[in-house]
């Protein structure tokens, strides 16, 4: 059984929806802990391999000082997810007004005000789960692209965002998904993705680019998107700092997509500069030997 099965089924969403937040993430750190320590020793030995192999060849620190704020970072990772899904959108609310820092949202709403779409782009870094909701609340109009691990989990968001204007877009559903992405966009609204899914590149040998150190497999899917849509793109890294609280950073990657070039090269170099500063804030670690050409 996975650690995101365990922490997202049985009592748990019943536990985050009526606990404090500092009670719940705990309780999760706890649980992740015990998860790794004596449920899947062979997953948390293949993570700190690949924290070290990723880090090695470009971070000055020793990488096994990363590795338990590494642990620490997944087990948050699921526990935002949860809380979006169990606590109640007033509860959201006053929790992000409290503890949210936009920096350089003057970007983010001259892109919406031109009218074509914007498109952001952000990585499996900080608490990423959250920037959807974070933005809804203040007014913005967002649509996601994502995918869960149980059935439960994606009926309780979709319960959560029924009539409300965010859309949920699951890769897994029937239909083209670029079709639906470019639909969105076309519309005028926000269209948050992830420059890392590794799932969903297209790895061939002839296409890779060196980040970390390391040759990766290089997807050209933003590029595409950019170009036909015409949208402005935007990254945005939203930061965990201490005692539950957040600073979510706009980047501005193009103005305007459909002139824009090497959006997926700016969109990845984002991800690198936020990955190096900060590596212990990234979970996609399972999947770092999928990202690596050689």
């Amino acid at each position: 059984m996975s650690l995101s099965s365990v922490l997202q089924t049985g009592l748990f969403p019943h536990v985050i929806r009526w606990a404090p937040a500092f009670a719940g993430r705990a309780l999760f750190r706890l649980t992740s802990g015990m998860y790794y320590l004596f449920v899947n020793v062979k997953e948390r030995r293949l993570i700190r391999r690949n924290v070290k192999d990723m880090l090695r060849p470009t971070w000055r620190r020793n990488a096994e000082s990363v590795t338990q704020d590494v642990f620490a970072g997944i087990s948050d990772h699921y526990f935002e997810k949860l809380m979006l899904a169990a606590k109640p959108l007033s509860y959201l609310k006053r929790f992000f007004d409290r503890r949210v820092v936009l920096v350089r949202e003057r970007i983010l709403k001259q892109a919406v005000e031109r009218g074509k779409g914007t498109l952001i782009v952000t990585a499996h870094w900080g608490a990423e789960e959250l920037i959807p909701a974070i933005l809804y609340l203040r007014g913005y109009p967002v649509t996601v692209i994502l995918e869960t691990s149980t059935p439960e989990l994606r009926r309780r968001l979709e319960r959560q965002t029924a009539g409300h204007d965010v859309e949920l877009l699951f890769a897994s559903d029937e239909g083209t998904i670029l079709e639906r992405i470019l639909d969105t966009l076309k519309r005028g609204r926000i269209l948050i993705t992830q420059c890392d899914e590794v799932d969903a590149w297209r790895r061939r040998k002839s296409r890779t680019i060196e980040l970390f150190g390391h040759t990766l497999y290089f997807d050209h899917t933003l590029d595409f998107i950019a170009r036909m849509s015409g949208a402005t793109v935007l990254a945005l890294y939203n930061r965990r700092l201490p005692t539950l609280r957040y600073r979510l950073v706009c980047e501005e990657v193009a103005v305007d997509g459909a002139l824009a070039q090497d959006v997926s090269k700016r969109s990845l170099n984002l991800w690198e500069r936020y990955t190096l500063e900060s590596p212990e804030q990234w979970h996609q670690w399972k999947k770092w030997a999928l990202m690596k050409a050689m």
